[in-house]
């Protein structure tokens, strides 16, 4: 198994706390701190990458398996 990379975009949302988006699978999910927003951004493209399957993400669809994902974090 590899490692993949996807990219954690930080934003500080309105009503407090961080939304992160990641475009590598077009997810977007939320947390109060950065931490808890970068833990929630694993816990969804794990989640959506046992469901859909690597294979069917185009981004990473050549050869890859998921051992861990490795966040790379703009913002």
């Amino acid at each position: 198994m590899t490692t993949i990379k996807i990219t954690a975009e930080l934003t500080p949302a309105e009503e407090g706390g961080y939304v992160v988006y990641c475009p590598e699978l077009d997810i977007t999910t939320e947390g109060e701190t950065v931490e808890e927003a970068v833990y929630m951004l694993k816990d969804a493209a794990n989640g959506y990458v046992d469901v859909v399957g690597l294979e069917n993400i185009p981004h990473f669809a050549k050869g890859h398996q998921v051992k861990e994902l490795e966040l790379v974090i703009n913002g």
